[in-house]
């Protein structure tokens, strides 16, 4: 999809403090040769008070990206939140908590769970709303937030390919006017491959008390076991090139023109990364900020925008690639041209 008037107005993060991967394997929580393999060096841990729910970690990052976007709470026709992950009280529109907060009463506020992906697919899904004239104001408030508290989720170990990180990031679409353009979006979609985050799980009636430690790396392998797909690793494979390629496409962007792209904070330790697939060098991608902070769920993305902008590791004129993916399966990207430095 080519976007015409689709800006980015405002972006920010709002993390914890860092927990070092050393310091995990000092206390027995982390495997030494698992953390040399992985390579994060530390991830952002959250207390575990009320005022480090994810909504209001989400809450804070919302007031952030707006202020630092000039963008007038009225104006905000939209708000999608997303997250992982347990967001404090069961049976609860986060969402609407967060849009209460950030820009008032009024506003549609929705609560994305397409796993790692919200963030990026909200960034379409928004685009879409705002260009049908459904909403009065010209801007969108996209957010997510989570914190991964043991003793249900062991941040350090629960998932093979990356290490959990708290926190909450924002980001404010607008159709007027932004730092950076929104030149391209494009979704990848392969519903065969949930059985992936599900593996031989039954359906249960209700939540298991108590509730077991989440192993979410045996899931996959079972079910990739259950799929027994030939082509399993082609198919996410395809998804991941399909929706680069559209998005570059789109965008009328070469892959060697992208300045940075930001990337979902993963590494498989085969030699073979994502990266690798993206057609960049390791060193055009956020790797080196995402190591320090772990994978934040759905805000990597934005979090790692941020991180350019704040520390002008970006110029006018230079193309980024945002790519994310998330359990379902769903990869979305987005090309992004910056226009100008914004304030801080």
């Amino acid at each position: 999809m080519r976007w015409e008037n689709l800006f980015v107005s405002g972006v920010a993060a709002w993390l914890p403090p860092l927990s070092t991967a050393q310091d995990a394997v000092m206390a027995g929580l982390l495997d030494p040769a698992r953390s040399k393999l992985r390579g994060i060096e530390s991830v952002t841990v959250a207390s575990d008070a009320e005022e480090d729910a994810p909504p209001r970690m989400a809450a804070r990052a919302a007031r952030a990206a707006l202020g630092r976007g000039d963008v007038d709470p009225a104006d905000v026709s939209l708000v999608l939140h997303s997250s992982l992950w347990f967001q404090g009280i069961d049976l609860w529109p986060a969402a609407s908590y967060v849009a209460h907060e950030a820009v008032g009463r009024h506003v549609p506020a929705f609560g994305l769970a397409q796993r790692c992906n919200g963030g990026m697919g909200a960034i379409e899904l928004a685009g879409a709303y705002l260009g049908s004239g459904i909403g009065a104001g010209h801007a969108a408030l996209l957010t997510t937030g989570d914190r991964f508290a043991g003793p249900r989720i062991d941040r350090w170990n629960s998932v093979d390919v990356t290490m959990y990180g708290d926190g909450a990031a924002a980001l404010v679409l607008s159709t007027r006017d932004g730092f950076a353009r929104v030149l391209s979006t494009a979704t990848g979609v392969d519903n065969s491959l949930e059985i992936l985050a599900r593996g031989d799980e039954p359906f249960a009636p209700h939540p298991v008390e108590p509730s077991p430690v989440a192993d979410l790396g045996t899931r996959t392998v079972r079910g990739a076991e259950l799929a027994d797909l030939p082509d399993l690793t082609h198919r996410y494979i395809d998804l991941l090139v399909a929706a680069k390629t559209q998005a570059l496409e789109d965008a009328g962007t070469a892959i060697e023109d992208i300045a940075h792209a930001v990337i979902p904070v993963s590494r498989r330790g085969t030699g073979h990364e994502l990266h690798d697939l993206l057609g960049l060098p390791d060193e055009r991608t956020s790797w080196a900020y995402g190591r320090t902070t772990g994978h934040v769920g759905a805000g990597d993305q934005y979090a790692g925008l941020a991180h350019l902008v704040e520390n002008a590791l970006v110029q006018p004129g230079d193309r980024v690639l945002l790519f994310g993916g998330g359990a379902g399966y769903t990869c979305t990207a987005a090309v992004v041209e910056i226009l100008r430095m914004p304030a801080q």
